[in-house]
């Protein structure tokens, strides 16, 4: 069964709002939370992708951001990153990365999907603590990072960085 937080990426393709606005070859990469004004929201990242016939899944930068508010599901914001420039370092038109990335090539398809709902698992209980204004303890805390890095395209963490440095500072580590 799905979590709240993989439902949500899964439901977000079905949109309008997504089919009229995020280009048809993109993928929604590691959601973003953010706290502000006692509301809790997910910020979705939608890279560009293209697949190869080799079976690599080549990676471009976030081309857009969607945010919703965790509670209910609504779209408060939409973000095109190429108009709204947030990034730190100079961005490239190009290949950026591939998927799968070193770190998990040699997991299976059936490994690498129950590594990722896992993580998105750990996403809900992130999203719920931060609903109630809990905390996490640290050995929440160095699994989610574990978990994070292991999954995350390497070449995807600067343009992390830049949409939410405080999260990613947080859990991201070189």
């Amino acid at each position: 069964m799905m979590g709240k937080t993989e439902q949500i990426i899964a439901n977000i393709h079905q949109t309008q709002w997504f089919q009229q606005l995020i280009p048809m070859k993109t993928s929604i990469s590691c959601p973003i939370p953010l706290r502000q004004k006692s509301s809790v929201y997910i910020i979705l990242p939608c890279i560009g992708v293209k697949t190869t016939t080799a079976g690599q899944t080549i990676l471009f930068p976030p081309l857009a951001t969607l945010t919703l508010n965790w509670s209910n599901h609504a779209i408060v914001e939409y973000v095109d990153l190429k108009f709204k420039n947030p990034w730190q370092q100079e961005v490239t038109a190009g290949q950026i990365g591939t998927f799968p990335h070193e770190a998990i090539a040699n997991l299976t398809v059936d490994e690498y999907k129950q590594k990722r709902s896992q993580l998105l698992a750990m996403y809900d209980k992130m999203f719920e603590c931060l609903a109630l204004g809990s905390s996490f303890s640290e050995q929440w805390c160095n699994d989610f990072s574990q978990l994070l890095q292991l999954l995350i395209e390497p070449s995807l963490k600067p343009y992390y960085r830049d949409l939410q440095p405080k999260f990613f500072n947080r859990f991201i580590h070189n």
